[in-house]
């Protein structure tokens, strides 16, 4: 949004906020009582005059005065009840008897194939407040979900426009990091589907966790199910236009605070010294770097804050129109979102189209119905090749662009092509440049057939196409030219371009049909829903790529060099991938006296991934619940409202543990032989296959409680499980002479134990103050059973080990640095370059020598505790709300760049001046001697000391708005008209105070793309 359009929006603002509205009648006093339907006096119940700011609250007795005029309507609420609006008219005395709300036990709740009263609900089935997801700017529907359930862990790694989180139900179980199944409308959907869905699109959203309530899509919901229903114009009175906007700025959370020129100077001089070396810079030339005398042979250049913006602007626009005819009812939404990038030249665009309509053709019998939906994504960048490995290895000393103009050729006072070379700058404006055009396609038709009271037929049908395409341009680049003797420096040039294209084209057909069958008879009530569906997925590729073109602006295949050698290893080349799944499914429902409920579920699944014999996997469960409230014991309890015992047991699967096209996957294909000097294509075996490759099964209990008390003001839900997976597939160890790759095998094992908490309090204070807050909790404890008969698996930082948690982190426990020589006599054998200001390593068994026995289980980098509070109040149409999330027992391991000193010759963090020196022989300073990476391999062995506490508690979100009265937003032609400001991730507390320049969410590894926070200016407006 440009500067001009937030001006006139503030001003406007002002405007409005400075009008105000008078009451030109003559008022009158007016008294009465307020009780509950038990004739109690309601306390602290609300009174105002509608439309007015004019308010009071009930006494101790129920009682009120406020002062009104004939023609004002009183509105009476209390929380818990439904709200009660009354005429003044010529009365001085109004009494009203208020009724209790039972709207949240009547919610309905979206769950698999259909919809169920909540307080029906017999499973583990979370509900998103679809205003968490619209009352602030969000880049994708999986971000706004972080923090706002227990339960569903969203990892916002930090990345680039256009990057999607991760979500986990209920952890990891397998051993990677699954995600839930997506549903929308019905029709399952992608993680990229999810993040383009327009969030004011949304009417419901339901997370089904346990197996009970996902066991109805059996092979794909292992994971969880996340289930999303979008907006129709069913129950519009009249046409309604909804108006939605915002603009925001995005900045880095935090950046890698790096030694300017004069700390890496002295630090370089220190790692020479400590190794017995000569100094790299004289003093003389230190204090140029510090002094700025000679920017040209000595500089001072912070890459950080020439290659990245400060801000980055995003933009949100969407405009939906909801209409309900006497026969058909529609819903349109149109929104357009633009993120740029932190780095220069680098942006997204989102546009999105969704039509919804629904027809009765005969009153009460045929309804017919349609879902369209477009979207299309594109990237654009200007630059090619950059590297945040190489941004991080830029050097504070290497000139970024000489005085002339030129490319820097000088690094710490001398000529240095290969730094030259690695300066990203360069890459950006002359690197090339890239883009990526996805288009994704939905069609669906639904019919719904009732041709007796009780009996539904319900058919869909859904058509998707995607269209993926992306295109990058690496151009040649001149030589940089030596500052010093004006002469090219070859080794900085890149002499040959080169392009590539990728195109992808993914056909998604859905055929389902359902019957549902419902009927009370006395205190019994039954239902029934039987069905089957066909799914099938084609998806097909074309890769091409070309090197030495004629110039760089000659772009497209054909005017590439066609020589053999010029082609991009692997181009000229497509693949195809196909699978269906056919399956058949049903589900009972029982209730007794609106207190004893039942529920099972079954369904078979067919998969094509599988060997024919293998396709077929049963998937049932069960479910039970009790209503205690509706106990007569418990019935006459006036303070609680709700209560409700939940018991579950069902299996679930995973096929998408098998790849699609299984087998094929397992040939290898080019030049294997050669005859009579000849190389000849073929295809060969390389991988072993396994036949009786099948499901992965997950066997999962809940127990589950839910309650409310105090006519709404607490409610509570509270769950334990147990969630076993079995047959995970990995690759065991074969014999030598077996000769091919190891087979998968359906062989290990995992369980999860968790508790669940959601707490939400809803209050008011005085007639204009109210306020919720809710907290949720998730703690799981994960335990790997089986490994196939192996006992543990080495991998990099981690091991898989049977009785630790999938994630674990291992190698040396650290004990703290050595002091002196002494120290280090006196310990076990460690290297003969070991010498005081080194990390110290436990001597686990005792023997004198550290070696690889002594490795051990240092910590895990999966969240398996997280946390949130959320905060709303609203005051005289003033609203505030605040999300938080936290996440605890928690590490992250830190390498390379981002930790060790003048890695591949890096830079040196800030950080490092809490260092172990002669002078500060500390044995818990928070790093080691500085030493440059050639001489300190020995202090980077996989341990402890770079395990760094990935704890965190973050402000997810801070969002302040105003409703405009109705008075001033009606004659400006609006039913309603809000303003907001927000900010995403304005505050996070580290658990490690050594991570003070690293983002919580980036998890293990040597850096890349920041974390961002965003602050937004927004407006909301129905016409």
């Amino acid at each position: 949004m440009p500067i001009p359009a937030l001006s006139l929006l503030l001003s406007a603002l002002f405007f409005l906020l400075t009008t105000h509205a008078g009451y030109g009648q003559t008022q009158q006093r007016v008294s009465g009582k307020v009780v509950d339907e038990q004739n109690q006096p309601l306390i602290g119940l609300t009174v105002v005059v509608k439309n007015s700011t004019t308010g009071t609250t009930t006494n101790v007795e129920g009682a009120f005065t406020i002062a009104a005029a004939p023609t004002d309507v009183l509105v009476f609420s209390y929380i818990g009840y439904e709200t009660k609006e009354v005429t003044v008219g010529n009365q001085a005395s109004i009494n009203v008897t208020m009724k209790p709300d039972a709207k949240s036990l009547e919610e309905v709740v979206v769950v698999g194939y259909g919809t169920q009263k909540r307080a029906d609900v017999t499973g583990s089935v979370a509900t998103v407040d679809t205003k968490q997801l619209t009352d602030r700017p969000v880049t994708s529907v999986q971000n706004a979900l972080q923090g706002v359930l227990p339960g569903l862990t969203v990892i916002q790694r930090p990345g680039d426009v256009g990057s999607v989180g991760t979500i986990t139900v209920r952890g990891r179980t397998n051993l990677s990091s699954p995600g839930p199944m997506i549903i929308i409308d019905g029709i399952p959907a992608s993680d990229t589907e999810l993040a383009a869905l327009n969030p004011n699109d949304i009417e419901n959203m339901s997370v089904l966790k346990d197996a009970s309530a996902a066991s109805i899509y059996g092979s794909r919901a292992a994971n969880g199910v996340i289930v999303v229903t979008t907006k129709t114009g069913k129950n519009t009175e009249k046409t309604t236009i909804g108006f939605n906007a915002s603009h925001g700025w995005q900045s880095a959370t935090r950046l890698p605070e790096y030694m300017d020129a004069v700390g890496y100077a002295r630090f370089h001089n220190e790692a020479m010294t400590n190794a017995g070396k000569a100094p790299t810079y004289t003093e003389e030339q230190i204090q140029k770097l510090g002094n700025g005398s000679d920017p040209d042979m000595y500089p001072n250049t912070d890459w950080y804050d020439l290659v990245l913006r400060e801000t980055a602007p995003q933009s949100d626009i969407n405009l939906n129109v909801s209409s309900s005819g006497k026969n058909t009812s529609y819903y349109l939404g149109a929104s357009y979102f633009n993120q740029q990038s932190l780095l220069p030249g680098k942006d997204m665009d989102r546009y999105s189209v969704k039509l919804n309509t629904d027809t009765e053709v005969f009153a009460d019998i045929l309804k017919v119905g349609t879902n369209i939906s477009f979207i299309r994504q594109d990237y654009d960048t200007e630059g090619a090749g950059f590297s945040w490995t190489e941004l991080n290895r830029s050097l504070p000393v290497t000139v970024a662009r000489h005085s002339d103009g030129s490319w820097g050729s000088v690094s710490g006072g001398s000529a240095n092509a290969n730094t030259a070379a690695r300066n990203q700058l360069r890459k950006i404006e002359e690197g090339g440049s890239s883009w990526t055009r996805n288009n994704y396609l939905q069609t669906a038709a639904n019919a719904s057939l009732t041709p007796l009271k009780g009996l539904t037929v319900n058919g869909l049908f859904s058509l998707k196409y995607s269209n993926l395409m992306n295109w990058s341009f690496n151009s040649t680049m001149d030589p940089i030219v030596d500052f010093l003797t004006k002469q090219p420096m070859n080794a900085s040039a890149v002499t040959v371009n080169q392009m590539q294209e990728n195109w992808g084209r993914r056909q998604e057909i859905l055929t389902q049909g359902t019957a549902n069958y419902e009927r009370t008879f006395g205190d019994h009530t039954g239902k029934i829903m039987v069905g089957a569906s066909q799914e099938s997925n084609v998806y097909r590729t074309a890769f091409m790529g070309r090197k030495n073109f004629p110039n760089d602006e000659m772009s497209t295949i054909g005017t590439g060099s066609a020589s053999p050698e010029n082609i991009v290893s692997g181009a000229n080349s497509t693949a195809e991938t196909q699978w269906a799944i056919r399956s058949f499914f049903g589900r009972v429902n029982y209730d007794f006296q609106n207190k004893y409920l039942f529920e099972g579920t079954l369904r078979t699944d067919y998969s094509s991934r599988f060997h024919p014999d293998q396709r077929e996997a049963v998937f049932p469960s069960f479910s039970a619940g009790w209503r205690l409230s509706e106990e007569t014991f418990i019935k006459n309890i006036s303070w609680i409202d709700n209560l409700k015992l939940r018991g579950s047991w069902g299996a679930l699967g995973n096929q998408d543990v098998v790849p699609p096209g299984n087998y094929y996957s397992l040939l290898s294909t080019g030049y294997a032989y050669n005859f009579d000097g000849n190389p000849v294509d073929g295809a060969w075996q390389g991988t072993g296959a396994n036949t009786l490759a099948t499901w992965e099964k997950v066997y999962m209990t809940d127990f589950g409680v839910d309650f409310s008390i105090f006519r709404g003001k607490l409610d509570v839900v509270a769950d334990y499980y147990i969630k076993n997976t079995e047959g995970i597939l990995m690759q065991l160890p074969v014999l030598s002479t077996y000769g091919l790759a190891a087979p998968f095998r359906n062989a290990a094992e995992t369980r999860n134990k968790g508790i669940e908490l959601n707490l939400v309090h809803n209050g008011a204070i005085g007639s204009d103050f109210t306020y919720t807050i809710g907290a949720n909790f998730s703690k799981i404890q994960n335990e790997i059973v089986n490994l196939g008969g192996v006992e543990e698996r080495i991998s990099g930082y981690w091991i898989e080990r049977v009785g630790e948690s999938v994630g674990a982190f291992y190698g040396y426990r650290a004990e703290g640095l050595f002091v002196n020589e002494e120290d280090v006599q006196s310990h076990a054998f460690q290297s003969a370059a070991t010498a005081p200001g080194d990390i110290k390593y436990a001597d686990i068994n005792g023997d004198k020598v550290i070696d690889a026995a002594d490795r051990v289980i240092l910590g895990n980098d999966v969240p398996w505790m997280t946390y949130g509070l959320n905060l709303g109040a609203a005051y005289k149409g003033f609203d505030l709300n605040v999300i938080t999330y936290g996440v605890a027992d928690v590490d992250t391991y830190l390498e390379s760049e981002a930790a060790y000193p003048f890695f591949n010759g890096a830079n040196i963090k800030q950080a490092y001046e809490n260092r172990w020196t002669t002078e500060n022989p500390d044995p818990n300073a928070h790093f080691p001697r500085t030493l440059i990476s050639a001489d300190a391999s020995h202090n980077y062995n996989t341990s402890s000391f770079w395990l760094f506490s990935g704890a965190y508690f973050r402000v997810r979100a801070i969002t302040l708005g105003y409703n405009i009265p109705e008075t001033v937003s009606s004659k400006l032609g609006m039913q309603t008209l809000r303003v907001y400001a927000t900010s995403n991730n304005p505050f996070t507390i580290m658990g490690d105070e050594r991570l003070n320049d690293y983002d919580p969410e980036f998890g293990s590894g040597r850096g890349g793309y920041p974390g961002l926070k965003t602050f937004s200016l927004g407006v909301n407006a129905k016409f």
